[in-house]
């Protein structure tokens, strides 16, 4: 069939991000590839909504206001191609049409050839199982994804909504911090540390749960998130168990690495009376770049003491390093 489509609000090139491919499309023509899909819109007869193909009806219909608007000036060939397109409608009970739109964009965008984002897929894996009633196995076999990876797909979406309805973080949650939801749901060890009940699907101890929210969106505006990536969150397996690691991760005058250095000596991976000198250099040196007011004021005669004889021993390592050169 040909679709007729006019030019509508809503469809602007900034929004879906469409100059390269108007460029293509005003080099090449239009080359109907792959199918619009399209379904009858109910409320203006003989129009319909497009759930396949978006951009680039988009881009068509940018074009066109283009030229009529002057700024680009279109071959009458061209207006009559981009005005008439193939496209393809699917029909379904009204009852089904939504599973029906799921499925084709979850096929095209996750197992096929144009794959959303994390966040998309996991979004539409939540909307087939919490509002569709699919279980993840018939999920799975719908998407071509395995029933493991969408039950923690499910999982992520469900701890990063848990965030964003949190009086405390939600205006701190952003989308791209579904990778490290996904990565927290997937260990098992740490998830339950901070809170999330597997057998739920859920934070069941929000105290624990507004833990890891502030390690990845401080919510002092000057403070820098500890945990950024999925590689981040990883890094927590070796620390969950630790008390002192832990209480160290969750000081916002501490770094991550500062609590994993910690964890690994607590389980005696490193002899911190053999370290090298460049170690003890890079404690000390860390240690005292963090020196407040307050810590001078509590210095003692004796601490004076104890400065002398460290620059001492520090000016005859000096000695016998030039020696050696």
């Amino acid at each position: 069939m040909c679709l007729t489509f006019c030019v509508s609000q809503g469809c602007s090139s900034k929004r879906y991000q469409l100059g390269e491919l108007k460029k293509s499309i005003l080099a090449n023509g239009y080359v109907p590839m792959e199918r619009v899909i399209v379904v009858p819109y109910n409320y203006k007869e003989g129009t319909y909504l497009v759930i396949e193909g978006n951009r680039r009806v988009a881009a068509l219909k940018s074009l066109l206001q283009e030229n009529e608007e002057s700024v680009i000036e279109l071959k009458p060939a061209d207006v009559a191609s981009f005005s008439k397109i193939p496209a393809a409608i699917l029909e379904a009970d009204e009852g089904s049409l939504a599973h029906a739109e799921r499925v084709i964009m979850g096929i095209r965008h996750i197992a096929g050839p144009k794959a959303w984002g994390a966040y998309q897929q996991a979004q539409l894996v939540l909307e087939l199982h919490d509002n569709e009633g699919y279980d993840f196995k018939t999920i799975g076999e719908h998407l071509g994804i395995s029933t493991v990876e969408v039950a923690r797909r499910y999982r992520a979406m469900k701890a990063l909504k848990s965030m964003e309805a949190d009086d405390l973080y939600a205006e701190k949650a952003d989308p791209d911090f579904y990778r490290l939801f996904h990565e927290l749901v997937s260990l098992p060890d740490v998830r339950v540390r901070f809170g999330w009940d597997a057998t739920q699907d859920a934070f069941t101890d929000m105290e624990r749960a507004r833990e890891f929210y502030e390690l990845i969106a401080p919510r002092e505006d000057d403070g820098d998130a500890k945990l950024k990536t999925y590689s981040d969150v990883r890094k927590l397996k070796f620390i969950v168990g630790e008390s002192r690691a832990e209480s160290i991760l969750l000081d916002p005058d501490e770094s991550l690495a500062d609590a994993l250095t910690a964890a690994e000596n607590e389980r005696g991976e490193i002899d911190t009376s053999r370290a090298s000198l460049t170690e003890v250099f890079n404690d000390i040196l860390t240690k005292l770049e963090k020196t407040s007011i307050n810590d001078l004021r509590r210095l003692r005669s004796k601490d004076m003491k104890s400065i002398e004889q460290i620059i001492a021993v520090l000016d005859e390592i000096k000695k016998n390093y030039s020696s050696q050169r």
